[in-house]
């Protein structure tokens, strides 16, 4: 009876924390469809719809094949660290948890669900967690730093030619803010011996250490794994940043279907990474909204069409985008229902059958 007690506060708690998450997680989906709605009646509903329909449908499935291939590229750049930790580990498998934790991180403010990926290189390639945290957060690491620095060298070069609304400059940099910090912290948190020594020292809390001593201990094998991983990052680096060269083909393709012509790879490989710092700014879903209306305002500007009318077809290629982006990671969603997110995540299991 007296354990159930002291169990009950703690899951009081959790249930709390839950439901704080969920009510923020609405919210910032509110946001993000009001976001749309609002686009959608400047654009003209009927329009962008039209105008969706018209696109080129092979121009929709080429872009389609290079979303699903640049995050075949992220999945691999994840891949190479975990080879590091652990040499058997199966490439069919690790994209496909890859996958799992994309379409989550798709869903999920700041793109956070991917930090859920340990759980599924666990389930399906049988990964210990620590291992598959090493990945995630050198993996992580090195696509916040190399998208923060492609999108300063991008914001450079859009500012030296076009009047860039201050929402779309102070959205971008916000969005450069949280992939540098974020960066950090992950490398941080992985090879800095000062990280570990502060956390070693939670044990020794009153009250709550003894309970803080597993996390600790896990805290401490992902460090240790972290430091395997260091010899891997340029390939890290060289995947990422193929990702994002197969996306402004991606984005590029949508643009000529909707009978665009004017503009060229190299404005489209900027706006990729735009896109995605866009997608970190945290107050919507993914940068649900957020991310449309940088599309929108980037491309009126460099095709030379006011801002304060929206085209429809240019919030048609938004929609397209997001569509496509979020759609092609549909296929992490058969794993993620096979696994599940089940209490004993943590535990090393045999690998699943896919």
């Amino acid at each position: 009876m007296d354990e159930q007690k002291s169990q009950s506060p703690t899951a009081g708690s959790r249930w709390q924390i839950l439901r704080q998450v969920r009510k923020k997680t609405i919210v910032q989906l509110i946001v993000g469809v009001a976001i749309l709605l609002w686009l959608l009646q400047l654009a003209n509903i009927r329009e962008t719809f039209t105008a969706i329909l018209a696109v080129n449908v092979l121009n929709v499935a080429g872009a389609a094949v290079c979303f699903i291939l640049s995050s075949t590229l992220v999945a691999l750049a994840l891949y190479v660290p975990l080879r590091e930790t652990n040499p058997t580990a199966s490439v069919r498998h690790v994209v496909m948890a890859s996958f799992s934790g994309q379409l989550l991180s798709d869903v999920t403010p700041a793109r956070s669900g991917y930090f859920i990926t340990p759980i599924f290189l666990n389930r399906l390639a049988g990964i210990p967690v620590e291992q598959g945290m090493a990945g995630v957060l050198a993996t992580g690491g090195i696509n916040a730093f190399l998208k923060a620095v492609i999108c300063t060298v991008g914001l450079g070069y859009f500012i030296s030619f076009l009047p860039l609304p201050t929402a779309v400059v102070n959205s971008l940099l916000v969005g450069i803010a949280v992939l540098l910090v974020g960066g950090t912290i992950l490398l941080l948190l992985m090879w800095d011996r000062r990280m570990s020594r502060f956390v070693s020292k939670l044990e020794k809390l009153p009250l709550v250490g003894s309970k803080l001593r597993s996390f600790t201990e896990m805290f401490a094998n992902v460090q240790r794994e972290g430091q395997k991983v260091r010899r891997s990052l340029i390939i890290v680096a060289l995947l990422i940043f193929g990702s994002l060269l197969v996306n402004s083909f991606a984005l590029y393709a949508i643009f000529l279907g909707l009978g665009f012509t004017s503009l060229s790879l190299l404005d489209f490989f900027l706006m990729a990474s735009f896109a995605s710092a866009l997608t970190y700014v945290p107050i919507t879903i993914a940068g649900l909204g957020v991310q449309e209306t940088g599309y929108v305002m980037l491309l009126s500007l460099l095709l030379g069409l006011p801002i304060s009318v929206v085209d429809p077809k240019l919030l048609a290629f938004a929609l397209i985008t997001r569509a496509l982006f979020t759609g092609t990671d549909i296929i992490g969603l058969s794993p993620l229902i096979k696994v599940g997110l089940k209490p004993d995540a943590g535990k090393i299991s045999p690998p699943t059958q896919l």
